[in-house]
């Protein structure tokens, strides 16, 4: 299976501690886009797991289906509204919370996923 194939609500991120090296796993809500992964970090750029993808340089993807690796950098500015918009059509039972963040985008890392 293909990334961009990967169609559940909700994935798990792996990344490994910056001073342990222990796996540290977060449930997020994500995207694909032409084989990019996205994922918002709730508490922004102090988010533990970005953090450690960030320092990495990388992140695993897990589901069900499969599990992928990929170089992790932040979104840039101007991927945002295309990455929000894809937010807004997959959750679209959640238009509150899309909402808010199309007023305050939240941190979005990327993961190019081979």
């Amino acid at each position: 299976m293909r990334p961009d194939e990967l169609h559940t609500r909700t994935c798990r991120v792996v990344t490994h501690g910056r001073r342990t090296g222990a796996e540290h796993v977060v449930t997020v809500w994500f995207v694909i886009i032409e084989r990019r992964f996205y994922a918002a970090s709730r508490h922004g750029l102090r988010g533990d797991w970005l953090q450690n993808a960030l320092e990495a340089g990388s992140l695993e993807v897990r589901s069900a289906k499969g599990s992928w690796q990929g170089a992790a950098t932040l979104a840039a500015p101007e991927e945002i509204p295309q990455v929000l918009d894809a937010f807004a059509a997959k959750y679209r039972q959640h238009p509150s919370i899309i909402a808010a963040w199309r007023q305050d985008p939240p941190v979005f890392v990327r993961a190019d996923l081979g």
